[in-house]
């Protein structure tokens, strides 16, 4: 069980090897901004211009280059861009748009490793001419691209009319929808099944658990649409946003409005159609296979779990003490109910501290009696892995030296820190401020 961002600290500081701070600023004074309703349309970018284009039968590259003075509105744009088009299978098209002059100072920032997140690759044998997509663009009044089927012409993304932005700390890409759109997905959320054409879902994870209309604990940017006729078959495609950053899709009357903070434009338009026995595609579509297309194609199966992960687990948040394990453990074994695993929630950290136990609640002799007695038993324990690090109160030398996790993690530059203030980045959780 993994929470999310807490009061946790992203930043790192300078802290001697007992692990108190020997560079330790006082807490900055934050004012608080809001985004200006009146700011600049982001449309009003010049956009880019394609030039040096190259065309294969596997895809198409070219460069781009900003078609007018740069807006920079919200960061720097970048002038010279690189897009690259790919026929990656019969049902999966890839359009990805990321800086020309990418170094190793700043690869991160615009690059997701595959180290991270599995990156999908060309097959070796899809063709422009085989691919169920189609890649087309125009550069008239500036660079502008659309996706289409191309077996009947049904366009199933569009940028044209709408520029795209590009910027160090901004990007944007519009596409127009059809009428009364329907599309699903941009998970984890809880909302109505379909998103619905007047809403905004902002992915930037949160533990935020059960909150209505807000980001949780993981990010999906895919959605699938399924357009419904009532003269012939429905069909149904997908897209995925390939990008880590905090993002947000903003679902409006026509258009549909991709923004992230960072990142690349890495687009995976999946064409929902099924090769029949002679891999040749079908003409329907169906939401099914476009799900069985991001899951296989675009993210991975599911890993094969160990046996046991398959079985019963307990697990529960607000056990007071080791004694309530050792209890819920004996009251199964006397209920005759198999119990795989139990699980502790973060009651076992001191004062909810990760790499911490409660050293009265759960002491650590005790624990590991338990855990053998599980063991012994073929049966296992889990603890909470908690992303939240209590951040010390640094004016207090004795706080700061009473939870040197902080310092080892400072000392080793393991936490970001904020771009505005150049201090720690905090967030509120668990922990606290003590």
């Amino acid at each position: 069980m993994l929470t999310a961002l807490g009061f946790a600290v992203f930043v790192a500081a300078a802290v001697s090897a007992a692990g108190v701070a020997s560079n330790f600023p006082p807490l900055p004074t934050v004012t608080p901004t809001i985004f200006d309703p009146e700011a600049p349309d982001p449309q009003q970018c010049p956009g880019y211009k394609a030039s040096n284009v190259f065309e294969s039968d596997h895809g198409l590259e070219a460069d781009l280059t900003l078609a007018g003075p740069a807006w920079n509105a919200f960061g720097n744009d970048i002038p010279d861009l690189v897009l690259k088009v790919s026929y990656q299978s019969k049902e999966r098209l890839n359009v990805r748009i990321q800086p020309k002059y990418i170094g190793s100072a700043n690869s991160s920032w615009f690059v997701l490793d595959d180290q991270f997140l599995r990156q999908p690759q060309w097959d070796g044998r899809t063709t422009r001419y085989s691919s169920d997509l189609n890649f087309s663009w125009s550069n008239e009044p500036s660079f502008q691209f659309a996706i289409t089927r191309r077996h009947n012409g049904e366009e199933i993304f569009s940028t044209f009319d709408h520029v795209i932005v590009y910027e160090n700390q901004f990007l944007e890409l519009v596409t127009n929808m059809v009428d009364d759109y329907n599309i699903y997905g941009l998970a984890e959320n809880i909302h109505n099944f379909r998103l619905g054409t007047n809403y905004t879902q902002t992915l930037f994870n949160a533990d935020t658990a059960d909150a209505l209309d807000e980001n949780a604990y993981g990010t999906h940017p895919f959605y699938q649409e399924t357009r419904y006729y009532k003269d012939q078959p429905s069909t149904a495609h997908g897209i995925y946003a390939r990008n880590a950053h905090a993002q947000e899709w903003l679902m409006r009357e026509d258009t549909l409005t991709y923004r992230a903070i960072g990142g690349s434009f890495d687009f995976y338009f999946l064409s929902g159609q099924r090769s029949d026995l002679a891999g040749t595609s079908t003409s329907s579509s169906s939401a099914l296979d476009v799900f069985r297309q991001y899951q296989r194609g675009c993210v991975g199966l599911p890993a094969m779990q160990q046996f046991w992960t398959l079985g019963f687990h307990q697990s529960k948040w607000g056990w007071s003490s080791i004694d309530d394990l050792r209890e819920v453990v004996a009251n199964y074994s006397a209920a005759n109910i198999p119990l795989e695993s139990i699980w502790n929630d973060i009651d076992v950290y001191d004062q909810h501290r990760i790499f911490t136990n409660d050293a009265i609640r759960y002491p650590s002799k005790g624990m590991h009696e338990l855990v053998d007695f599980l063991h012994d038993r073929g049966q296992h324990y889990v603890a909470i892995q908690d992303s939240n690090v209590y951040f010390p109160d640094p004016s207090n030398a004795s706080d700061v030296a009473s939870y040197p996790a902080f310092g080892r993690g400072a000392e080793v530059n393991a936490f970001i820190r904020d771009a505005n203030t150049g201090y720690f980045y905090i967030g509120e959780n668990w922990p606290g401020y003590r």
